[in-house]
């Protein structure tokens, strides 16, 4: 008959099974989350870069659709205010439109780097938060320095890069990305410590709920309106050039415009959709650490939490993949 194990020998048993399962969990974690993390900020890379350029063809070709327009930074165009006004040029001559014309200043160079690029990065950096509360949730005394010292770091950089860093956290625009970035800079110094951790967390973890909310709200806005009329007014433009210089291209270069045309008309019919599936990312995002942040203060069996850990962990790992999805054909 074999003989029962002393107590502490099944409470070491427990415990190093514990340990082992702990260590599986943050390797995949950290395996999952980095590579869609890598993988999400790639693809809005390349995304971003062929907008730029399809920005700056949209610039060459509305210029050359009419020979009264410059190649100038914004241009300025003059549009018809009714179906009776006689025919004008498409740029006006000086300050003043033509007659039953109104004049219109755009800048087809616009691009959206500046307002996905530095949301992409944040998500990506909620995916160091999400891991390390993840952690915590599974094993409460583990150390997530790592974790929380990536996440200061990432939030620390976008807050530079947008000229916020030194903000007040009290201001509106400080509501956001600068409330952030404190928070993320005081986890980081806490990080050692679990207790701190969730106790900061517990007290200001809804910094996060509020920089992803706004976050969200923006990358919204921008699908509503800037993410169409861009290539709108490219394909327009291109449209325009067709017209005007058929008759003297040849079939070969007649098909080269016009599959131009047709590709600048998807980009603005899916430009609204690749913006949808930021902003669902960022909202994926939120409820994965909201949920762990409750958690985190609830009476959890060892059992719930090695659950709620991995069902958050996979939840940030889909919205870093819903984001490589901007670069993707859709």
């Amino acid at each position: 008959m074999r003989r029962p194990v002393p107590p502490t020998a099944a409470l070491a048993a427990a415990l190093l099974l514990t340990g082992c399962a702990t260590n599986a969990l943050r390797a995949q974690a950290a395996t999952d989350v980095a590579a869609r993390g890598r993988e999400a900020l790639t693809a809005t890379a390349a995304y971003l870069d062929s907008v730029e350029q399809r920005r700056r063809e949209a610039a060459a070709a509305l210029v050359a659709s009419d020979p009264s327009c410059l190649p100038a930074t914004p241009l300025r165009l003059q549009v018809p205010t009714g179906a009776g006004a006689s025919p004008a040029p498409l740029c006006p001559e000086g300050d003043t439109p033509a007659p039953g014309y109104a004049a219109l200043s755009i800048d087809v160079g616009t691009s959206p780097r500046a307002l996905l690029e530095p949301r992409v990065a944040l998500l990506a950096a909620v995916g160091d938060y999400v891991e390390a509360l993840a952690t915590v949730v599974a094993a409460p005394t583990t150390d997530v320095s790592a974790e929380l010292t990536a996440f200061a770091e990432r939030v620390g950089r976008v807050a530079a890069a947008a000229g916020v860093a030194d903000a007040d956290p009290a201001a509106p625009r400080g509501q956001g990305l600068v409330a952030l970035a404190a928070f993320a800079a005081e986890l980081a110094r806490e990080a050692r410590t679990a207790g701190k951790v969730r106790a900061l967390v517990e007290e200001r973890g809804d910094a996060v709920d509020r920089a992803l909310a706004e976050l969200r709200g923006e990358v919204e806005g921008w699908g509503r309106t800037a993410a169409r009329s861009a290539d709108d007014l490219y394909g327009n433009a291109l449209f325009r050039t067709y017209l005007r210089h058929r008759a003297d291209l040849t079939a070969e270069q007649r098909e080269q415009l016009a599959a131009r045309v047709f590709a600048a008309r998807e980009a603005a019919r899916t430009g609204p959709a690749r913006a949808a599936a930021v902003a669902d990312a960022l909202a994926l995002a939120s409820t994965a650490q909201a949920d762990l942040r409750a958690a985190l203060s609830g009476r959890l069996t060892p059992a719930q939490r090695s659950a709620a850990a991995k069902l958050n962990l996979d939840r940030i790992a889909r919205a870093l993949a819903l984001v490589a999805t901007v670069a993707r054909p859709l």
